[in-house]
């Protein structure tokens, strides 16, 4: 059994914005700098949702978390992601290898300063990213002495990280030895090898699974290419997937290792970076990520509404289907309904998740009507997966939740269910009978009953 481990990571520091104030000689320079100060924090507040997004409730829904991670301290990180990333007002979450901090082709000291000031966030990739030594529990004189050397660089350049980065290859493997080792000095691991299925999908909000099971948020490393004609296919299933993955309110990670001109890589973080800002994704770092959905209530109330993209609204990747869902595409503009939002066309099988969903009486209703006009029976069905006290998943049987007879105009349905306090996940899927499609306006899912 792992013990479970629910201390906050460390806090976001926030740099004064009125130091332009110090050295002014007359009212005319202080005033203009205070105003420039004041613009400074306006802006700063404006843009919190797509950085830190520290104010508290101010999501009207429980949109997902965008994290931009890159491993490994390779050169590229500095000398292409993180101008990329400035030119877009994003923090990035950096994953260090201390020992080769210096080294050819690896950050310098300097830089890895100068991205930590500028408030990105540098956590710990270990010493020697050994991977065969971090998977071996035989081994743990040599864990105490690379991790209080690593540490202590970091220490030594003015950063305190309550990060880990799991150190994947050959020998690679994550044990209950390794976690207890690891608990007393971080807060969280990002990239934890050995994932089943199920952890893939597991940091959320309402983080039920052990923060040190850190998994993928549905996307995971960007592959490595030649050019950038060979990464375009690969950057828009990136967007894809964090289109679906924000509104199912999953943390996605996107992960690059390598950031350079010749493969494609660093036009990758560019085009990711324009997504993430054009659409005011938010997004954080690694550890404001944890602590967001370690506390939920921060950010907005366990009234909001839970079900991925609820009227429709958001479609970012282009792709002709409300983001989150799956089996189902926008039907023609000029089909309307007097609920705002737009209207999705469903077939059988047609499905999303809510991850994280907050548990007791829940109340689920739709819009709907026969896309064909011909009468049609529409049966939800809810899917849930448990976590218990173990940190194991058990997955239940699919459970009708509703049943609507429609017909050729617009009717409304609703019902309450009941969530139990291990729920992990829901499924909710449409299933249509004769077979054909149905049209739904809203769909909507909100405790209180």
């Amino acid at each position: 059994m792992l013990a479970r481990h629910r201390s906050g990571p460390y806090g976001t520091a926030i740099p004064s914005r009125l130091r332009a104030l110090r050295g002014t000689t007359s009212i005319q320079s202080l005033t203009a700098a205070f105003v420039a100060a004041v613009v400074g924090i306006l802006l700063a507040a404006s843009t919190a949702r797509a950085g830190d997004a520290e104010s508290a409730k101010e999501w009207p829904r429980r949109t997902g978390i965008v994290v931009l991670q890159f491993d490994d301290g390779t050169a590229g990180h500095f000398t292409h992601a993180f101008p990329i990333l400035e030119k877009y007002g994003l923090k990035g979450s950096f994953g260090v290898v201390t020992g080769n901090l210096g080294k050819s082709g690896s950050l310098a000291p300097d830089q890895v300063v100068k991205m930590h000031r500028a408030g990105h966030e540098i956590h710990d990739h270990t010493l020697a990213h050994n991977a065969a030594m971090w998977g071996d529990p035989g081994r743990k004189a040599e864990w105490a002495e690379h991790t209080e050397k690593s540490l202590k660089i970091l220490r030594d350049l003015g950063i305190t990280t309550r990060g880990w980065n799991h150190p994947g290859g050959k020998g690679s493997q994550w044990t209950s030895e390794l976690h207890e080792f690891l608990l007393p000095s971080y807060d969280y691991v990002a990239g934890r090898v050995n994932l089943e299925p199920e952890e893939r999908y597991n940091i959320h909000w309402n983080l039920r699974d052990h923060p040190f099971s850190l998994g993928y948020g549905g996307l995971g490393s960007i592959p490595r290419r030649d050019s950038i004609d060979a990464s375009r296919d690969d950057i828009a299933g990136v967007k894809k997937r964090i289109a679906d993955g924000i509104q199912q309110g999953l943390v996605v990670i996107s992960l690059w290792h390598t950031v350079k001109d010749e493969d494609g890589t660093a036009w990758g973080v560019e085009e990711v970076c324009k997504f993430v800002r054009q659409h005011n994704l938010p997004t954080m770092r690694m550890a404001d990520a944890v602590r967001a959905i370690q506390h939920p209530r921060e950010y907005f109330d366990e009234q909001v509404e839970q079900i991925a993209n609820p009227g429709f609204l958001c479609d970012y990747d282009e792709n002709g289907r409300p983001d989150g869902y799956e089996g189902c595409r926008y039907a023609s503009e000029e089909i309307r309904d007097t609920a705002d939002g737009r209207v999705a066309e469903f077939a059988s099988d047609g499905a999303t998740w809510i991850y994280g969903p907050e548990p007791g009486a829940t109340r689920f209703s739709l819009r709907a009507r026969s896309a064909e006009g011909t009468p049609c029976r529409l049966v939800v069905t809810m899917t849930s997966t448990e976590i218990d006290k173990d940190d194991h998943y058990r997955f239940g049987e699919p459970q009708q939740i509703l049943a609507a007879d429609l017909g050729a105009t617009w009717s409304e349905h609703e019902t309450e269910v009941t969530v139990g306090p291990e729920v992990d996940r829901i499924r909710i899927t449409l299933e249509i009978s004769p077979p054909g499609k149905v049209q739904v306006s809203r769909l909507s899912w909100r405790t209180g009953g």
